[in-house]
C-alpha cells in the first residue's frame, strides 16, 4: 500500500492510527481500536482536539487489507529488496467492562462481530488445577477456534496466573464450569449429542497421534498434571490417543500436549475459504454462535 497515494495529511487521525492501519497491516483483530473507545476520553469529549478522531474522507476504510511489507531500496536503487515486517503483538488487556458496548456481549458473539470461525472441538480441563496451565489452555483454544473450554471452576479466571497466559482469551471463547464429580455425567451427555470422546492419556490401547483422524464432534479430555486421567473416566473414552515421543522422560506438559493435539484437529479439519469443509462449506468452521 502507497501511504502518499493514500493521503497520509488528509488521513492522520485517531482513527487511522489506531483501527486503519492496523487494519491495512493485518495486525491480530485485538490490536485494532475503534473510534468509540476513544470518545470517552475528556481530551475528546470536551470539544475538538489537534488530532482529529475520524478521517474527514471514508476512503481509507474502504481499502482491503493487505500485506504489510517495508520497501528497501539500495544506494543505487538498482535492486528492490522486500522485508517481512512481524505482524504479532502482545494483545491489550480488554479486562473491563466499561471499555466497550461489544464486552456485553457472549464470547463467541464478540468473537462473530470480528468475523472469527469455530470449530466444534470442545476442549475438557476439569480435572486440571494449574492456572498457569489452564490460562495456557484458554488462549491455545481461543486461537486455534474451539467451540468452548470446561474447567473445573470459572474462579480461575480472575487469577492473575491464568491471566497472564491467556491474555484476554477468556473473553472471546465459550467456558463453562464442570466439577470432577460431574463428569461422568458430562460425557455421558455429549455422547448422546453425537461427540467421540478422545481421551490425552498413555495406554496399552492408545493411537498414536500422527495415526488418529479426529472426527468432527470431537470432545478432548485432559488429565491431571500428575495422576492423568482416573480409571473410571477411562472406561467413558471411545479412544485413548498418545504422543509420540523419542525422549527418556516420558510425559509432557499437559497444556503443551492439548495444544499439539488441538492444532493436530485444526489441521485436519482446516481447508481453504469456500472449498470443501472451509469456512462456509461442509465440515469446516463455522461462525461463531453460542455453544
Amino acid at each position: 500500500m502507497d501511504l502518499c497515494d493514500r493521503g497520509l495529511l488528509l488521513d492522520h487521525s485517531v482513527e487511522s492510527i489506531f483501527y486503519l492501519f492496523p487494519r491495512l497491516s493485518e495486525l491480530a483483530d485485538d490490536e485494532w481500536l475503534p473510534v468509540w473507545k476513544f470518545e470517552k476520553l475528556v481530551a475528546f469529549s470536551q470539544g475538538p482536539s489537534t488530532l482529529p478522531l475520524r478521517n474527514p474522507s471514508p476512503e481509507l476504510g474502504l481499502v482491503p487489507p493487505g500485506d504489510w511489507v517495508q520497501q528497501d531500496k539500495g544506494e543505487q536503487e538498482r535492486e528492490e529488496c522486500w522485508t517481512e515486517v512481524q505482524k504479532k503483538m502482545t494483545p491489550w488487556r480488554l479486562g473491563m467492562v466499561e471499555q466497550g458496548p461489544e464486552l456485553q456481549l457472549a464470547p463467541q458473539q464478540r468473537a462473530a462481530r470480528l468475523g472469527k470461525l469455530h470449530s466444534a472441538l470442545l476442549v475438557v480441563a476439569s480435572l486440571i488445577d494449574k492456572p498457569t496451565n489452564l490460562g495456557g489452555l484458554c488462549r491455545t483454544c481461543e486461537i486455534f477456534g474451539a467451540s468452548g473450554l470446561v474447567l473445573d471452576s470459572l474462579r480461575h479466571v480472575s487469577d492473575k496466573h491464568f491471566q497472564s497466559l491467556s491474555v484476554s482469551a477468556e473473553l472471546w471463547l465459550p467456558l463453562l464450569e464442570v466439577k470432577p464429580a460431574e463428569l461422568s455425567r458430562f460425557l455421558l451427555q455429549q455422547k448422546e449429542r453425537g461427540y467421540c470422546i478422545v481421551g490425552v492419556e498413555q495406554t496399552a490401547n492408545s493411537h498414536s497421534l500422527q495415526d488418529y483422524r479426529f472426527p468432527e464432534r470431537t470432545l478432548l479430555l485432559l488429565g491431571n498434571e500428575r495422576e492423568g486421567i482416573p480409571a473410571p473416566l477411562l472406561q467413558l473414552l471411545d479412544v485413548c490417543v498418545e504422543i509420540p515421543q523419542q525422549g527418556v522422560v516420558r510425559s509432557l506438559n499437559v497444556h503443551v500436549s492439548a495444544a499439539l493435539l488441538v492444532w493436530e484437529y485444526t489441521r485436519q479439519h482446516r481447508a481453504p475459504p469456500g472449498g470443501p469443509g472451509g469456512p462456509g462449506g461442509p465440515g469446516g468452521a463455522h461462525p461463531s454462535k453460542a455453544l
